[in-house]
Order: C-alpha cells, then structure tokens, then sequence
C-alpha cells in the first residue's frame, strides 16, 4: 500500500471513480467495482437520515441485497435494523464479521438463529462494516457482504481507506441534494464554496466566467435564502448547518 492508502493501479482507479461521483448511480458503480476487488456479492449503504428506525428497509439508502433477504429479515423481528455495535462503538471505523459469530446468541435467542438461517439461504457468511460519523452526530454506515474467507490486515486496511471515501464523497453528494431541496442552485453552491475559500466578487466572476453583477445577484439569493443579511452571515450560517467546513 503506498502513501496513498492504495496498492496498486486498480484502486486508485476506483478512488478517483469514487471521489468524482457526482450521483447516487454513480456512487453505486463505484460500490460495483469495490465488490468485485474484495470478493463480496452484496452490500447496504445505510441512510444518515433513515426512513424507519425498526426495520432494514427504511435503514437503507442503496443496497442490491435481495429483496427475499430484506422482508425475511424484517418478517423475523427483535433484529437490530442497523449494525448497533458499530453504532455504538465510535473510535471503529471498521468491524469484520463472520456468520459464526452469532452462533453463542443463537443458542439462546431463536430469533438470531432465523437470522443465521436467512444468511445462509442467500449465500452470506462474512461480512464487513465501516463507519463514518458525521459533524452533527449521525453515522454513514457502509456494508459489504458474501461467501469469502476473512479479509487480511491489510486488505482491510485498503477496504476501510476506499469505504471511507465513498461515505464521505456520499455526504457531499448528500448536502448537495440538500442544498437543491431548499432550492438553493448548484451554481450558487460553487460561489458559497469560493468565498468560503476567500476569493471576492472578481475572482469568483472570473471563474465561473460570469459577470459580477450576476455573482452579485446570486450571492444577494443565497443570503435571502439562508435567512442572513450579508454574506459573512451566510457563511456562518452554512458552515453551522454543515453544508461547508
């Protein structure tokens, strides 16, 4: 692996896939190419802001685990909808499992033995979860799963190091989103991002190859739109909501 994190040419390829996505499609060609490096059949990106808090189909976000596999799961009850034990423990950013695992609770809880079950009906005896929290406290979860010997160090090393990019290039795709629901222009997101970066009127006209009394209306709309006077407030007002850093 070098300083990168990668190791070799196919997975800078798919860090430079995964960075410039600019879609949910896109985000799930990426998760594609991440299957068939490390092996895995399936995977479930969770949503930060899920539907339902009681059952896997209001967790998920995009996922292309059967749809048997889902209202099996759900059909049994009791099972945590998402991985709690990462949820719970905040300094992992990846957890490794196999199906064995389960087998201790199973004697005890006969809901986790269906599950045990379930798993090996669609072919799932390993599985990986990587995590990123997020600045407001929610989690971006990420799983991959299928029938496979357990990753190496530093296998798994290289899977959270690209894991942890697609989640992150996730949550810019989702405050874009976002910023698109409260009808915010994608083109008035680039004018915020520059003067977050310190350029002024001119710079930010000359490069968006746009007048300034254009940037001058777009900024005078950002302001109107996130309730601010000026854009200095603005930008304290996005960098609260943390749409910026």
């Amino acid at each position: 692996m070098d300083a990168d994190g990668v190791s070799d040419g196919g997975s800078r390829d798919l860090l430079v896939r995964i960075q410039t996505a600019q879609s949910l499609s896109e985000i799930g060609a990426a998760i594609d190419l991440l299957l068939q490096r490390f092996q895995f059949r399936y995977f479930k990106l969770f949503s930060s802001r899920p539907l339902s808090t009681d059952t896997l189909r209001g967790q998920l976000l995009l996922s292309n685990v059967p749809e048997a596999f889902i209202d099996g799961f759900d059909s049994i009850g009791g099972l945590p909808a998402a991985p709690v034990r990462i949820l719970a423990a905040s300094d992992r950013v990846a957890w490794q499992w196999h199906v064995s695992d389960l087998r201790e609770k199973a004697s005890l809880y006969p809901h986790v033995g269906r599950l045990m079950v379930l798993l090996e009906e669609h072919g799932i005896s390993q599985g990986v979860y990587t995590v990123l929290p997020t600045l407001d406290g929610r989690r971006q979860i990420f799983g991959v799963y299928g029938e496979r010997p357990p990753l190496s160090q530093p296998d798994l090393d290289e899977f959270s190091f690209l894991s942890i990019h697609l989640l992150d290039r996730m949550e810019v795709i989702d405050k874009r989103s976002n910023w698109q629901r409260t009808g915010i222009s994608s083109l008035e997101i680039e004018c915020l991002e520059m003067a977050a970066a310190g350029l002024d009127t001119a710079a930010i006209a000359r490069r968006l190859s746009l007048s300034t009394r254009t940037v001058n209306y777009l900024v005078a709309s950002l302001c109107r739109k996130l309730g601010a006077d000026r854009l200095e407030h603005a930008l304290g007002e996005a960098i609260r909501l943390g749409y910026i850093s």
